[in-house]
Parts: structure tokens; C-alpha cells; sequence
């Protein structure tokens, strides 16, 4: 993305004020409490739950009857009008767990705060008033951002009265995250931190014994190995539930086969820790098809359980008919029939709690009268608890739940990429918070010091100055956040909460710096993209534009050394670099390129401006930089300072402009080529080289051709290509001779691509506007050389190669995509002839395309851990063994956290991005990764707008001037905008399949946490580099998290964090375990550690022993030869923590509550 979205208050404020009126915005019900229309008949089962009167009754119903001969009513009505609940587990009897529960979204069709204060704050208040009535009654809650809402604003009796359900384990926290964060989107550090930020609002107000036991990601549209083992087994939660799963895994697992019985398994994710990170996990049942409603609801005014006989409408009799009839037959579908869990909840219910439990209490009573089965509240801890003493075994599955299908063209793929610039932003910003972190323990920078608070905060949890802006990247990881799938008005909330907490933290990070480098305060500035107007990734930043001389204090979060090159937007072309101490550095000036130059123009709203406003705006948006100047930041010290001085007009033999770029195939060539027909002009090859690799592009195609290693003398073929795919709106997918006929399901569906679902109208990707032969620039210096490609205006890219690095950098652009498409002929006309427009959505791709054979699989990561083997029309080996993918191209696409790989055995090309995408090998040896997407429909799913997105945060589509849309929208009164554009980088690795593996994972470090920059003009002090640490981790360990923010929490102790950054098999040495001696690491004065214990991921409670041994089966051949495979390799033993040496097993992640001197 080319710079955090700029949020236009005169825009976003009036729209706030209207949605601010609206109410039930849930996954039935419309901003304005309308029961949705058109939503997907499979969406319709997550928030409809049963109703009475959906089953034949099994007895004649009491009402039916002659009331001159019935007699007495079937159940005595109680005479003290007490309901008996405090039922608990029968053996021998179907145990029903009732769990009371509702889905708080922190952002979905209104805003976080807008869900709270009309609907969220009335739940949890009503609970916690209806709970206390019975010690008996229970309740889980997830969100803890929506509950330290609440908190804030409760009186003290109530507090008092939440504190003592909570510790009676009335009111119990499940999951405890900060929201319940999507699992395809974030890196695993995100979503560690948003759990762990929950986890210790927990711990401060309710103590560890409040601490959750369970994870509840019962909406997410698809489920990461990661989050199975890290999020859930080695957070100290023995159970993983959710309510979607893939359709024909369940389909098989209701229909009870290929041996399976039940949507309930054990999951063990990791392949590195194998079985010691098991979790007990499963689908709810909901009403057989998943979802999380069950077989009834008291929400609203529907059939409420009527008891008393004097009534026309006794109906208590065919209650329990319905609750027993509905046990038995979840008990035909439950491996231990048992026990089995009732979901009892939806969206935003039990903001009338007192209706709900008064029912529930009738039916636990009255069908513990009838005594067929045995009903009592309980929560999802309470049912495991009774799993671990079921004496058979469960299902042992690997796979993962990516990507998830609702039917047979419905891939949930799309959101892998919705969204791009908020997945960015949350990216990054995670990236600050490390440094910020680090910054404010090493310079004992306190809040007050910073004397800089946000303005609207996040609930506060902690002391620090990053604890706001914690709590606003943490929202933002919801699963209906960085996902995509919110509105765009929701959206920009997002943004707008991150950027204005970002200040915060930037004056925090200011102050430190100066703390470092003796300066005065304020003499510090950043470019950090928050706003349009100072942001490097499109080369704008105001404290480096228009000086002669400038220092750069770059700040290294890795606790290792690292070299970097730096992109600083300046003025001129003439410049020199010195280090700290006064060495010359590397570095190259290049000319602003014309697409980078109009960047920031693309952020104007010309809606009701004259041509003079227009040129006006444009003239304040301008880039005022002409140059940008590379700098090579080489051996920054590990969590660590150093600085670099640039001064203008400095004659020097290591930093000059580097030579005007060659044209090496012009625009008017081109005009020339894509006249010919059928192919383009013969033209000589092009080559470029660096010391390590060498590119050839073809002369007659201008695409990249091949690739070499120098160093390895490793070659293969390799293209770099556009294009995109054609939004279906409904219709029939074409299948391919790879799909064999008895794998091919009907292919005719209304199902249209939206923000969740991704779903082509052909296999065949678009070229992105006229064919064309791509112009091609090319820039050689010293230090890069760049090879700049354009293969239509919103579809470029530069390839760069740098010296001494081992990787190539694609920096793709794209955008504006246009919503019409006139170089392709009309599909459709006017009853008078003439041609419509071709408003068509478009999927846009960037693919490479190897020569390696790679056996039609590849790898992606997992939130950035483990590598997941893929294999192209196939899923795992626990799925449905004739697996039938519907969708060739959607079908396949996968989360890239971090990045893709393809190998044949002995070579291996890696991609890395630094951006959540969505990706896939659709033929043998090439990735693709989708990069941006805009469509022009809605995909029934909830969200009702299509995913049309600008770079003004307006949306909406046939918005004619001052009017609203054809969705509703833009009520504020217009949006002339241009479409969102976005910027990232792929980092391309080639060589042996170990060299690698050994440098992926250090590179995708350095391109997620990059040097933190920031640029004084004050004179800065002759400054060495300099390390907070007495000795750099071990090259396979991670610097997770170090913080004081939860310091008054605990002691005073900081929360430390470290990680083991590579899986077992991954690398012959660096998959190793890892022993680290903290006293060794941590010994310079100012960060000297003195003591530490360990405890769960979210230190809020200590670290206990290893969670149930599950006794567990595998049910496929396939199963049992992958697990055998696993067994060989993992470290299944966790090493006992004594201090100062702690050891991590490969993708281990351990952490301690930490004192320092």
C-alpha cells in the first residue's frame, strides 16, 4: 500500500453520526435491525438457530387434548416458582452442556464503539445481573476489549458482583483475547500480542484463577495450524472450538464416513513439537451443520417455554419432546455420545438476559423431570473436562482448515487479500510496536514523560505509552478487521484508531531518541505512514525533502545484526553518507520515477471542486522530493542505535547519482508492437547483474526469462508476469482436463465474489488493459541496479538488485484498478445497440513462473511458523479422500503470511511478502500471489457492499455527483476518488534447497521488523553503534516481545519473550534446539537481568505441566504415514526452564515475567 489510508474527517465524522443511530448490525440483521436479504443459505445457519415446531412431536401435546379427560399437566408446575438447576454430569445418561454465549464482533457493519454502546454494553450488563440470581446459571464471554469497555463504565457494585461470578466460574473468559482475531491475516506475533493483552486484563482485575482454559474462534473463515498449537495447546488451553468448518469434511463427519463419527478431533498442529502441542478441538454441532446457534433461541419474541397449565399456550411438554428428540440425534453424530455441547447464542444476544435464563431454567428443569436426558449449565472447560474421562480415542488430525468451503463454489479465499492496505497497516504497525517496546524499556521513557496520551484510547491495561496503540492494532486483528470483510466505513475506523495511537507512540519513540543521541526534545521526526503526506513507501517524508543535510537514527528490534538499505526521499541528485563516527557509507541517489511521483496525488477527493481547488490540492499533495537516496545501513547492532549523516552536494567516491535509467523498450516501441500481430518486435536480450545473482529478460516478450545465482552457479527459467481474474457474478465454472470427470461437482452456481468469497468467472487470468509488450527501464549503480517494468498504468513493478544481498526485491505497485475495462469488447448492450460499459471486478496477480519441477506442490507458511506442505487439487490426509475442488483456481489459494516456496529437491525458489496475500501454484514450478482485488458485487455473506475501495475511503458505485450510491452509501455527498492503490515488496530467494532455508527466515524477520528510522536536523554527536544487549541471540532465535507496559501488574517484572524461528527438517544446524543463557544476553547495564520465571504465552498464570494425554486413532493410511513422519522428527520433550538458560525447541515459544536491574 503506498501509505496508510489519510482519513478526510470533513468525510468520515457525518458518516459516524449516521451510523451511530443504527442498531443490530449481526450476521441476520442490517445496520438498521432489517433481517438481511439474499444472504447465502449456509450463513443463514450461523445466526438462526432452532425453533419450537420444527420437529414432529413424539407425544400427543398436552394442549392437543380434551381438557375434559387429559387430567393433570405432564410436569407439575412448581408451587414455590423455583426452577431446580443445579443438575451436573449422569453417567450413563446423554449429558446436554448448556453453554450461554454470545459473538461480540469488535467491528463488522458498525464500529467497535458503535457495537458498545448500542448493543454489547446491555449485554454484559444484564448478565452479570442475571447470573448473580443463580449460583448455578453460567456464561463464557470472549472479547475482552468489549468487556474492559464495560469495566470502565460499570459501577463499583457492579464490578464487585462481575468479580465474585468469576471467581465462582459462573462468569468465565474463554479465548480472553483482546477480540477474536481472524486466523488467516495476521502474523502469529499479532495475534500472541492480542491475546496476550486480553489475558492480562484478565490477570489484573480477576487474578490468574480467572485465566482461560479454552480458545472459542467459533466465527473465523478458516483455521490455522498455528493457531491449534501455539494459540491454544501452548497457551496453556486445552480446547479449540469454532462453528465453520470446510462442507465436505463435515458432510462426511455427519454422515458418519470413512470411519468417522462426529466433528470433534484431536488437532496437533506443529510438526516440530508433534504431540506435546495437541489440543482437543472440533466444529459445533449447532443443528448439524455447524455454525454456533444450536437447536433453540430465546432472542427476541419467538416461542418462549410456557409452563403453567392455567395458560392457552402450555407448551413446556413439547419443549421437552424438541430437547430430547434433538439430544438423541446429536448423540447419533457425537463420537462420545455421552456428552455432547449446546451453543446457546448468536450475535450480540443476551442483551435481555433475564429472558433467556428464565427459559433455560424451565427447560433444565423440566427435562431432568422427564429424565431421558440430563440437562445443567456448563461451559466448554466443564464438557472437555468430562472428554478426558471418556476411556476411547479420537480422530488425530494435522491438516489445517484452509481454505474453507460453504459449498461447492463458495472458497472462502477472497479475504486472504480483501482489504490490502488495512492488512498492511496492521503489518507495520506491529513492526513499530516491537521497536517502540524495546526503545521504552532500554531509554526508561515513562508515559508521563511522553506527556503525549491519545486522544480516544483504547480500554487501558497497562502503564505504558505504546498500551493505546496496543489496544488499537490489537482490535484490528478481529475477524472482521484486517480480514476485509468489514465495511469500509468500519475500515477506516481502523485506521483512523492505529494512526491516531501511532502518535503516541512516534513521540514516545522521539523522545527516546533523543534520549540516546542527547538531543533536545522534539528534534526528532519519523515517517511512518500514518498519514498520506510522510510515508517512505511512496518516497514522501517532509524531514528529509527540500535539506542539505540530514541524520538518520536507525533503531535495529532483531537481536541480531542486520544490513539494510534504506529508500530516503530527498532533494537532488548529489549526496554523501557518513557513519556515526564519521566513516563513509555506501549509498546511490536515483531519480523519482514518474509512478512514484503520482502517488500521492491519487489521495485527492475532487468532489464539488472547481479547477482551481482542484490544481490547488494537487499542488499541496505534490511529492517536493526528486530523488531518492539509497543508503546502506550495514551491521546495525542487535536491539540496537546507529546513525547516518547525509549531506548534499558532497563530491564522493562511493555515494553519486547513478546514470540516467536506459529505455529499453519505450512507449512509442511499444505503440509499434501491440500494432503487429500476432506477436512483438524481435529485440536483443537484456541482462543485469549484482555480485550474487543475474537476470535475463527476453528481447521479443520483455518479461524476465532466467535467473542465476552467481555464487551457487543455481539457473533456472523465471518469468514475472500480471494479470487479473474476472470477477464472477454468477454463472458456470469451466474445468480443466486436470479435473477428472468423477471429481467434477455441477458447475452452474449464482455465487458471486465478494469480500470473503474469491471466485473467478475463468481459470485464465486477464492481461492488465491493451496487450502489450511491458516498457522496460533499467538503472545500474554501485550500490542497486534497478530494472523498472510497466505493463499497464496500474499494473508495475521494480526489480532491484542489491549489492552483496541474496535476494531479488520486487517492489509491485498496483492500482488504481479500473472498474470498466473498454480494451476488451462489450458483453452486453442497450435494447438500442449501443455497447455498455464493461464494469467489471478484477483480482489482480503477480506470478513467477519457474523452471523448477516441483511435483505440482508447494509450501506456504503458517501466520508465519511452520511450513505447510500444499498439493494442487488436494487437501490434507484426514479430509474426504475424493475431495472434489469445484473451483480450480479459488480452490487452491491459500493464506501467505510470510511466504511461498516452491523446490524439485535439490533447488528451491522462496517468495517473501511483506504483506498478508493470498496465493497458489496452479501449475507446476510457479506461485502467484494475489495482490489487490476490487469488485463490483456482494457475496451474500453479510457485510452487504462490495469490496470497491478508494484511496479517500469512499466505496460506493454509480455515486453520481451529491447523490447516494447504488448501495446506500456516501451519504456525505460524493466521492470522486481514485481507487485504492497499493504498494509492497516480494523478496525472491534462488539457490539449493539449504542455503535457502537457512536465509528465508532471517530475511522474512528483517522485511516484517525492519530498522526503525528516524531524522533529526539538529547537529548529532560523533555516535558509535551501539547494542542494549551484552551478546546477540543465537541466529535461530527470536526476540519475541520485551515490554514494561504490564510492569505495575507484576512487580515491576517486564513480559520477555522468545521464539525458536525455524521447524524441525527445516535446516540441517539451524533446526536444532537452541539454549540461550539470559544472564549473558541481558548483562549491559540499564537492561541487566536479574531473575525470571516462566509462564503460560499470556503471562497470566504460571507455566504447568503438559496438558491430557489424549488416547487418539488414526483413521487413513495417509494419516498414519504422515504421523510416523512427524514422530521421526519432533522434539516432543519441553526442557525445564532454570535460570539463566533456557532452551527452545525448533518454533518453541516461551515466555517469562522477567526483573531487571
Amino acid at each position: 500500500r503506498p501509505s496508510c489510508r489519510k482519513m478526510i474527517v470533513r468525510r468520515l465524522l457525518p458518516t459516524l453520526a449516521l451510523l451511530a443511530q443504527r442498531v443490530r448490525a449481526n450476521g441476520c440483521h442490517d445496520a438498521a435491525g432489517k433481517v438481511i436479504t439474499g444472504l447465502a443459505q449456509p450463513e443463514e445457519s450461523f445466526c438462526t438457530a432452532g425453533a419450537l415446531g420444527e420437529e414432529t412431536p413424539t407425544i400427543e401435546l398436552f394442549r392437543h387434548k380434551d381438557p375434559k379427560t387429559r387430567g393433570e399437566a405432564p410436569y407439575p408446575f412448581p408451587p414455590d416458582r423455583k426452577y431446580n438447576t443445579s443438575g451436573g454430569p449422569v453417567s450413563g445418561k446423554i449429558n446436554v452442556h448448556l453453554v450461554p454465549h454470545t459473538h461480540d464482533d469488535t467491528g463488522w457493519q458498525v464500529t467497535v464503539d458503535q457495537y458498545f454502546a448500542s448493543e454489547v454494553f446491555y449485554v454484559i450488563d444484564t448478565v452479570i445481573t442475571t447470573l448473580a440470581a443463580d449460583p448455578n446459571r453460567k456464561f463464557i464471554y470472549v472479547e475482552t476489549a468489549f468487556f474492559a469497555r464495560w469495566w470502565e463504565q460499570a459501577p463499583d457494585e457492579k464490578r464487585a458482583t462481575a468479580t465474585r461470578l468469576v471467581q465462582r466460574r459462573q462468569l468465565e473468559f474463554i479465548n480472553g483475547g483482546w477480540c477474536m482475531h481472524d486466523e488467516a491475516s495476521p502474523l502469529w506475533t499479532a495475534m500472541v500480542d492480542q491475546t496476550t493483552r486480553g489475558h492480562q486484563f484478565i490477570f489484573k482485575h480477576f487474578g490468574p484463577e480467572a485465566a482461560p482454559k479454552g480458545t472459542w474462534q467459533i466465527d473465523p473463515f478458516g483455521h490455522s495450524n498455528t493457531q491449534a498449537w501455539l494459540l491454544s495447546a501452548e497457551a496453556g488451553m486445552e480446547s479449540l472450538f469454532w462453528g465453520r468448518m470446510d462442507w465436505q469434511d463435515r458432510t462426511m463427519r455427519y454422515e458418519r464416513k470413512q470411519g468417522t463419527n462426529g466433528f470433534e478431533w484431536v488437532w496437533q498442529g506443529s510438526r516440530s513439537l508433534g504431540s506435546s502441542a495437541q489440543t482437543f478441538a472440533g466444529n459445533l454441532f449447532g443443528r448439524g451443520a455447524g455454525g454456533y446457534s444450536s437447536w433453540f433461541s430465546f432472542e427476541g419474541s419467538g416461542a418462549q417455554v410456557n409452563d403453567d397449565p392455567a395458560l392457552f399456550d402450555y407448551n413446556v411438554d413439547q419443549w421437552v419432546d424438541k430437547f430430547v428428540q434433538n439430544a438423541r440425534e446429536q448423540a447419533s453424530h457425537t463420537r462420545d455420545a455421552e456428552h455432547q455441547i449446546w451453543a446457546l447464542g448468536s450475535d450480540f444476544q443476551y442483551q435481555n438476559a433475564d429472558q433467556w435464563y428464565r427459559n433455560l431454567d424451565k427447560l433444565i428443569h423440566y427435562v431432568n423431570l422427564n429424565g431421558s436426558v440430563n440437562a445443567f449449565y456448563s461451559t466448554p472447560s466443564l464438557y472437555v473436562d468430562q472428554k478426558k474421562r471418556w476411556n476411547g480415542t479420537y480422530e488425530l488430525r494435522t491438516d489445517d482448515i484452509f481454505p474453507l468451503a460453504d459449498d461447492s463454489h463458495n472458497y472462502w479465499s477472497g479475504y486472504f487479500t480483501s482489504r490490502p492496505a488495512l492488512k498492511r497497516q496492521v503489518r507495520f504497525a506491529t513492526g513499530v510496536l516491537a521497536s517502540a517496546r524495546q526503545l521504552e524499556v532500554v531509554t526508561q521513557t515513562t508515559a508521563k514523560e511522553v506527556d503525549r496520551p491519545s486522544a480516544k484510547h483504547a480500554p487501558v491495561v497497562g502503564s505504558s505509552w505504546t498500551d493505546s496503540f496496543e489496544g488499537t492494532v490489537g482490535v484490528a486483528t478481529h475477524h472482521d478487521g484486517m480480514s476485509g470483510t468489514e465495511r469500509q466505513d468500519v475500515t477506516d475506523d481502523y485506521a483512523m484508531r492505529i494512526s491516531s495511537s501511532q502518535k503516541e507512540v512516534e513521540a514516545g519513540i522521539g523522545l527516546a531518541v533523543s534520549k540516546l543521541l542527547k538531543l533536545e526534545r522534539g528534534a526528532v521526526s519519523h515517517c511512518h505512514c500514518h498519514a498520506a503526506d510522510d510515508c517512505l513507501n511512496i518516497s514522501v517524508c517532509a524531514a528529509t525533502t527540500g535539506k542539505d543535510a540530514f541524520t538518520i537514527a536507525a533503531w535495529n528490534p532483531l537481536a541480531h545484526s542486520v544490513s539494510e538499505v534504506a529508500r530516503i526521499p530527498v532533494s537532488g541528485g548529489r549526496w554523501s553518507v557518513t557513519d556515526g563516527v564519521g566513516r563513509a557509507v555506501p549509498s546511490q541517489a536515483v531519480p523519482l520515477d514518474e509512478r512514484t511521483k503520482a502517488l500521492p496525488l491519487l489521495y485527492l477527493n475532487s468532489f464539488g471542486m472547481s479547477t482551481r481547488q482542484v490544481a490547488e490540492a494537487k499542488a499541496r499533495l505534490e511529492n517536493k522530493a526528486d530523488h531518492v537516496l539509497m543508503v546502506a545501513l550495514e551491521s546495525l547492532p542487535p536491539v540496537g542505535l546507529a546513525t547516518f549523516h547525509a549531506a548534499a552536494d558532497a563530491e564522493s567516491t562511493v555515494a553519486r547519482a547513478a546514470p540516467s535509467p536506459v529505455d529499453v523498450a519505450g512507449e512509442a516501441a511499444q505503440a509499434a508492437e501491440a500494432a503487429e500481430a500476432p506477436g512483438f518486435a524481435e529485440a536483443a536480450d537484456t541482462t543485469v547483474e549484482s555480485d550474487v545473482f543475474s537476470l535475463t529478460f527476453d528481447g521479443a516478450s520483455g518479461l524476465l526469462k532466467s535467473l542465476t545465482n552467481k555464487r551457487s552457479g543455481a539457473t533456472t527459467a523465471l518469468a514475472i508476469s500480471w494479470g487479473w481474474y474476472n470477477s464472477s457474478v454468477g454463472g458456470c465454472t469451466e474445468y480443466g482436463p486436470e479435473v477428472p470427470p468423477s471429481a467434477r461437482l455441477p458447475p452452474c452456481s449464482d455465487q458471486q465474489s465478494g469480500a470473503y468469497i474469491f471466485r473467478p468467472n475463468s481459470s485464465t487470468p486477464f492481461f492488465p488493459g491493451p496487450a502489450r509488450k511491458p516498457a522496460m527501464r533499467v538503472s545500474r549503480g554501485p550500490l542497486v541496479t534497478e530494472v523498472a517494468q510497466t505493463f499497464s498504468p496500474w499494473a508495475t513493478h521494480v526489480i532491484r538488485l542489491f549489492r552483496n544481498a541474496s535476494f531479488v526485491e520486487v517492489e509491485w505497485t498496483a492500482g488504481p484498478i479500473p472498474v470498466e475495462t473498454p480494451w476488451l469488447p462489450p458483453v452486453a448492450r442497450h435494447s438500442d445497440g449501443r455497447p455498455m460499459p464493461n464494469n467489471w471486478g478484477k483480482e489482480v496477480i503477480v506470478r513467477y513462473t519457474s523452471g523448477l519441477e516441483a511435483g505440482h506442490t508447494w509450501y506456504t507458511d503458517s501466520n508465519g511458523k511452520e511450513m505447510v506442505k500444499r498439493a494442487y487439487n488436494r487437501r490434507g490426509p484426514t479430509y474426504p479422500h475424493d475431495y472434489n475442488i469445484s473451483e480450480p483456481v479459488a480452490g487452491n489459494y491459500y493464506p501467505v503470511n510470510a511466504m511461498m516456496a516452491v523446490d524439485d529437491g535439490t533447488h528451491e525458489l522462496a517468495v517473501l511478502t511483506d504483506i498478508s496475500q493470498a496465493g497458489a501454484s496452479l501449475k507446476d514450478g510457479e506461485v502467484e500471489f494475489m495482490v489487490h482485488r476490487r469488485v463490483q458485487a456482494d457475496d451474500s455473506r453479510g457485510v452487504q457492499e462490495p469490496l470497491n475501495e478508494t484511496m479517500c475511503g469512499c466505496n460506493d458505485i454509480h455515486a453520481a455527483p451529491g447523490k447516494m450510491g447504488a448501495h446506500g452509501r456516501e451519504g456525505d455527498g460524493g466521492c470522486e476518488c481514485a481507487g485504492l492503490t497499493m504498494r509492497g515488496r516480494h523478496l525472491l530467494l534462488f539457490d539449493k534447497v539449504p542455503a535457502v532455508r537457512a536465509a528465508r527466515r532471517a530475511l522474512a524477520e528483517q522485511l516484517n521488523f525492519p530498522p526503525l528510522l528516524s531524522f533529526t536536523d539538529a547537529k548529532v554527536a560523533p555516535f558509535k553503534p551501539s547494542s542494549s544487549l551484552g551478546a546477540p541471540l543465537p541466529p535461530n532465535v527470536k526476540l519475541v516481545t520485551l515490554t514494561s507496559n504490564y510492569a505495575d501488574i507484576h512487580d515491576g517484572q517486564l513480559l520477555l519473550r522468545l521464539s525458536h524461528l525455524y521447524g524441525a527438517g527445516e535446516h540441517p544446524t539451524l533446526s536444532q534446539p537452541a539454549t540461550v543463557d539470559l544472564s549473558q544476553v541481558f548483562s549491559k547495564e540499564g537492561l541487566k537481568i536479574s531473575a525470571a520465571r516462566e509462564t503460560t504465552l499470556g503471562a497470566s498464570r504460571p507455566l504447568a505441566g503438559r496438558n491430557h494425554v489424549w488416547r487418539t486413532h488414526l483413521r487413513t493410511e495417509a494419516a498414519a504415514r504422515e504421523a510416523e513422519e512427524i514422530a521421526r522428527g519432533a522434539f516432543e520433550s519441553r526442557q525445564p526452564f532454570a535460570y539463566p538458560k533456557v532452551t527452545l525447541r525448533p518454533m518453541e515459544v516461551r515466555t517469562f515475567l522477567a526483573t531487571f536491574a
